[in-house]
C-alpha cells in the first residue's frame, strides 16, 4: 500500500530540466551582436557581455576591439576592456596598441594607459611620446602626461622637451611647462627663450612667459 502511494507521488512529480549550461546567456548575447545591424543595439549587447564577465564574454570582447569593422565599438570595447585594472589587462591594452591601425582607436587605448597605475602602462605612454611614428599620438601621450603634477613628472617633460629635436612637440611641451608653473617649469621657459637654437621655440616660451602675473 505505502509502495503504491510513492508510485503515485512520484508520477506527478514534474520532471526537473537539466541545469542551463553558465554560457548558453553569453552565447546568446554574442550571436546577438553579431546579427545586428544597428551600433547603438551592439553597444548595448557589448556592455551586457562586459556585465557578464565570463571567459567567452571576455574573449568576445577582446575579439570586438581586434577585428570590429566599426572603429566606434572597437573603442567601445577597449573601454570596456579597461575597466579590469590587472597588470594582465594593461598587457593586453599594450598588445592592442600596437595591433591597431586605427588613430582614433589608437588614442582611446593611450588615453586609457594613462589613466592606470603601474610602472608598465606608464612606461608605454613615455615610449609613444618618445618615439611613435604618429605625432598627433606623441603630442596625445605628452598631453597624458603633464596631467600629472609634482617634481618628477616636471623633470620627465623637461627631459622630452631635450630629447625629442621635432620642433612641434617641442612646442607643445613649452605649452604644458608654461601650464604648469612651478619653478623647475619656469626655469626651463627661462632657459629655452634665452638661448633655445630655434627662434620660434624661444618667442613660444615668451609667450608663456608673458602669460604669468
Amino acid at each position: 500500500m505505502i509502495a503504491h502511494l510513492l508510485a503515485g507521488l512520484l508520477a506527478v512529480q514534474p520532471v526537473t530540466q537539466p541545469p542551463q549550461p553558465a554560457s548558453s546567456g553569453t552565447a546568446s548575447l554574442m550571436a546577438l551582436y553579431d546579427a545586428a545591424r544597428d551600433t547603438d543595439i551592439k553597444e548595448t549587447i557589448l556592455r551586457h557581455l562586459a556585465d557578464r564577465g565570463d571567459e567567452q564574454a571576455m574573449k568576445k570582447i577582446v575579439d570586438i576591439a581586434r577585428r570590429d569593422e566599426d572603429s566606434d565599438l572597437r573603442e567601445a570595447a577597449i573601454r570596456r576592456l579597461a575597466d579590469d585594472s590587472s597588470e594582465a589587462r594593461t598587457t593586453l591594452l599594450i598588445q592592442l596598441y600596437d595591433e591597431q591601425q586605427d588613430t582614433d582607436v589608437k588614442e582611446t587605448i593611450l588615453r586609457r594607459l594613462a589613466e592606470r597605475s603601474g610602472d608598465k602602462a606608464f612606461q608605454k605612454v613615455v615610449a609613444v611620446a618618445r618615439s611613435d611614428a604618429d605625432n598627433d599620438l606623441r603630442e596625445v601621450a605628452i598631453r597624458q602626461l603633464s596631467h600629472e603634477s609634482g617634481d618628477a613628472r616636471t623633470t620627465l617633460l623637461i627631459d622630452l622637451y631635450d630629447t625629442l629635436h621635432d620642433s612641434d612637440l617641442q612646442d607643445t611641451l613649452i605649452r604644458h611647462l608654461g601650464e604648469r608653473g612651478d619653478t623647475k617649469s619656469l626655469a626651463k621657459l627661462e632657459s629655452i627663450a634665452k638661448s633655445d637654437a630655434d627662434t620660434d621655440l624661444r618667442e613660444a616660451a615668451i609667450r608663456q612667459l608673458a602669460r604669468r602675473p
